[in-house]
């Protein structure tokens, strides 16, 4: 087992942590100070799954980074040692969980020393430890060097200026697992009614459950997201009664700063989250403005049967396949029966009709975009103070191919809730496509800052960006991350594909299209019209026309 302060052989190729340079050959290639802390750390747990936030952990400690980091670290260690995602010799990708280390290791022994794993010893002679010394001084000098300008300007800081929370996912506590969607529910809208006031910074929910373990404190979680307070709750209900624990806690030092326990009848469910929202602007000394009073006021519904098959309809809309999507479609449509003006769940059942536009459901003649638009529209009429009425409206734009309209809606949500990540999302996929790329990716850093452990679709319009900017390896190392994150999405594949073209490396790429037909059997360059949202006719042109390089038809 090698250390972090000694030299080594990795396959062929010899490793010289000290001056952070690989040889082979007669060759010899400098790399960056993280990427040989990044090849380091994974050579101490040869043919072992670590995973992205142990590495990360490792590397940069506590610091939030964006995932431009290891992804970028990764890629310079896999183009340095001639390696390959899809055929590794050294670093072997584990789809949605880590890498592992697959090269043999071998210690260096030409100076004389033996460096093998831990063994009681016996007398270790003054030049051996004098070496030894100087090892490890000169390698805590090269763990503790700046990151590479290019990282430091992918990577996200967080606010100090404002308060941050996360809320943990609320724990069903009762012996139903098929409520489960209730308890995620309400994390959700707890969420959402924070993350309306401009005086506090809130993380999206995707983020907390890629850093949930058993044995994570309150301090971990904070630090890893880049956040003070945590609230954490737990919920339970029958046909009448609801019991809601919470509890308000300063991350760093473990204070409770508030703790309420809620035993109310069912249709009081609405009251106790104002109230909640209500304790935590008073904890945390926020200020709201009067627009922000007024929406902390506004209620989805006040019809609780149309709550819970919202609440129901979400969670099947979230597994994205057909069968589900219809279903949600039902539950929305009941859930509007029951409330004519719930303007939520007008918005998400517009969703539904996308689904199935993009990914080609539609089994009738009906224009899915035409419908989706008219509902959405409804959505907002009949709520204007609601983020994700823009939202959505911004989301059907987008599939219509009008960014101007596109960008003032997810602008208004922005207005409406500062910290919707998926708003700025889709802001910046209505300026890639307007072709405004440098102003995208701010976006999407904005976004990544607030959504830290954002979901694969993050990645994917990152490395769209990328693409659309000429940075072909940027683009290929986040493409790769968001099929990491979600292998079954096309978006990634098809970009991916087109960048490794760009990179002449037509044997991946082929590997690459091959990947696309695995997920999709009935795709066809046709579909690309639907499938993605391509701001001019060039660049479809330009897309279909790789593809078809690549073997796809």
């Amino acid at each position: 087992m090698t250390t972090a302060f000694t030299s080594f052989y990795l396959g062929d190729w010899h490793v010289s942590p000290v001056t952070n340079e690989l040889s082979k050959d007669g060759n010899t290639i400098k790399i960056e100070a993280k990427v040989m802390d990044v090849l380091l750390f994974l050579s101490e747990h040869p043919d072992q799954l670590i995973t992205r936030e142990q590495l990360e952990q490792a590397v940069w400690k506590n610091t939030v980074v964006g995932y431009d980091a290891l992804t970028g670290c990764i890629a310079k260690l896999r183009k340095t040692l001639g390696d390959s995602t899809q055929q590794p010799a050294y670093i072997e990708t584990i789809p949605k969980k880590g890498y592992r280390l697959i090269a043999t290791i071998k210690t260096d022994t030409t100076n004389g020393i033996q460096f093998t794993s831990p063994r009681p010893s016996s007398k270790i002679s003054l030049t051996t430890l004098v070496i030894y010394l100087v090892l490890i001084i000169s390698g805590i000098y090269a763990l503790s060097s700046s990151t590479t300008k290019e990282q430091t300007e992918n990577m996200p800081t967080t606010h100090t200026d404002i308060p941050s929370i996360v809320v943990l996912p609320f724990i069903n506590i009762g012996n139903d697992s098929g409520k489960d969607y209730f308890s995620t529910g309400m994390t959700a809208d707890i969420t959402t009614a924070l993350s309306k006031l401009s005086g506090l910074m809130v993380i999206a929910p995707a983020s907390v459950q890629n850093v949930l373990s058993n044995n994570e404190n309150y301090n971990h979680i904070a630090n890893s997201l880049g956040v003070r307070y945590v609230l954490e709750g737990s919920v339970r209900h029958d046909d009448k009664y609801l019991r809601i624990n919470i509890s308000l806690i300063d991350a760093s030092s473990n204070i409770y700063l508030w703790s309420e326990k809620y035993d109310r009848q069912l249709n009081s469910l609405f009251d106790v989250q104002d109230e909640i929202t209500a304790q935590i602007i008073n904890k945390l000394s926020i200020k709201l403005t009067q627009q922000e009073q007024r929406r902390t006021a506004l209620r989805y519904t006040s019809n609780f049967e149309a709550y819970d098959d919202f609440l129901k309809a979400r969670a099947l809309y979230a597994h994205h396949t057909q069968e589900d999507n219809i279903l949600a479609r039902e539950l929305y449509q009941q859930a509007i029966l029951r409330d004519e003006k719930f303007a939520r769940a007008y918005s998400s059942l517009a969703l539904t009709y996308i689904a199935e536009h993009r990914y080609g459901w539609n089994t009738t003649s009906e224009d899915l975009l035409e419908k989706a638009l008219q509902i959405a529209t409804q959505g907002v009429a009949l709520n204007n103070e609601l983020p994700q009425a823009y939202w959505t409206l911004a989301y059907v734009y987008l599939f219509r191919h009008e960014y101007e309209l596109a960008a003032n809606a997810a602008r208004h949500s922005i207005e409406l809730e500062p910290n919707y990540a998926d708003s700025y999302i889709s802001l910046a996929v209505s300026k890639m496509h307007s072709g405004s790329a440098e102003e995208a990716l701010n976006l999407v850093k904005k976004a990544m800052l607030l959504n830290p452990k954002f979901p694969a679709a993050y990645s994917s319009v990152l490395g769209q960006i990328y693409y659309f900017m000429g940075k072909y390896e940027l683009a290929e190392a986040a493409l790769n991350e968001a099929i990491e994150r979600n292998n079954n999405l096309l978006t990634p594949h098809i970009f991916l594909t087109v960048v490794l073209l760009e990179l002449n490396r037509t044997e991946e790429a082929s590997w690459s299209a091959t990947q696309i037909k695995t997920i999709n059997t009935e795709f066809n360059l046709e579909k690309i019209d639907e499938l993605l949202p391509l701001f001019n006719e060039e660049a479809i042109r330009k897309i279909k026309l790789y593809l078809q390089e690549s073997g796809l038809h």
